[in-house]
């Protein structure tokens, strides 16, 4: 992986039969994005020499620059990108076309071009699903989610769950203002009676104790080492079978985890969402089904584990 990720100014160009893919944010140095897909693609193209064609680059573009990034980087031979923070909502203005589950959550994190039109996905839905099944065993239907944080992040996960037949949905945000917006556009979507809000000041811990909550870390709390926990309620009030889930990947362990991790509950961290996103949108492109084992050992030895 390039060390210093590209500018809009010095991208690479590709032309037939070579095939460009990136991720763009601001910052962008560290996504780990192309140690997955450059892993998985190896594989791809053992069985398909076409495929050793395909390379994914990180490309820092600022805010104000997206929409010219969009044009020029479709001129310059790429077919797909992922979009990070801040860029998520941004794009929208600039996407004649989005599938289903991305109108719903309002946001993108993959764009694919069709013709030379780029059209949105999102596959934060499907890679928080993903790694709730498979790392901690979770069935959300009919489950109980408390999400904390009332960001895009949020809003990806509480519509993912609400999708998946989740029972209720309680958002907690420290503010009003980002709460009832997540929760009006939810009530929007999905019946009233399914979603709930509350925060600092109406949080109720009696709604908590002692009942099975798959809790879901989706503020930015815990980016930084020596940060403390967003869940304000003590882990050991939980039912005995809530399992608690970070979106963060990088710390591993974040103050929240290790307080789940220290009252004996179910955890992990959102390596395996980024994961399983990277998996869904690299099947997008390729129309190839792609092994998350192969990504997960990527990962795994970037880190060194």
């Amino acid at each position: 992986m390039r060390e210093i990720p590209f500018s809009l100014e010095e991208h690479p160009c590709f032309s037939s039969p070579k095939v460009g893919l990136a991720v763009l944010g601001h910052p962008i140095a560290h996504s780990i994005s192309p140690v997955l897909h450059k892993a998985a693609l190896e594989v791809l193209s053992t069985k398909e020499p076409s495929f050793s064609h395909w390379t994914y680059e990180r490309l820092d573009v600022h805010p104000k620059e997206l929409r010219r990034a969009l044009d020029q980087l479709s001129d310059a031979g790429f077919i797909g990108l992922n979009l990070t923070i801040p860029h998520k909502v941004e794009v929208l203005d600039f996407l004649e076309h989005l599938d289903d589950e991305a109108s719903i959550m309002g946001a993108v994190n993959t764009l694919a071009l069709h013709g030379n039109k780029w059209t949105g996905y999102n596959t934060d839905g499907y890679g928080l699903k993903m790694a709730l099944e498979k790392e901690l065993s979770c069935d959300l239907v009919d489950a109980k989610i408390f999400i904390l944080g009332a960001g895009g992040a949020a809003r990806a996960a509480a519509t993912q769950t609400l999708l998946s037949g989740a029972n209720l949905v309680h958002i907690h945000n420290r503010t009003a203002k980002n709460l009832n917006n997540l929760t009006t556009l939810l009530h929007q979507e999905f019946d009233s009676e399914r979603i709930i809000g509350s925060t600092s000041q109406t949080l109720n811990d009696a709604d908590f104790c002692g009942k099975d909550w798959i809790v879901i870390n989706a503020t930015s709390l815990g980016l930084k080492l020596g940060e403390p926990s967003p869940l304000s309620i003590p882990c050991k009030q939980f039912g005995k079978q809530s399992v608690f889930y970070d979106m963060i990947y990088n710390p591993p362990r974040t103050k929240f985890l290790c307080e789940a991790e220290a009252s004996g509950f179910r955890n992990a961290n959102g390596l395996s969402m980024l994961v399983y996103q990277a998996k869904r949108a690299l099947e997008i492109w390729s129309n190839r089904e792609i092994s998350a084992e192969t990504m997960f050992e990527a990962a795994k030895s970037h880190f060194g584990d």
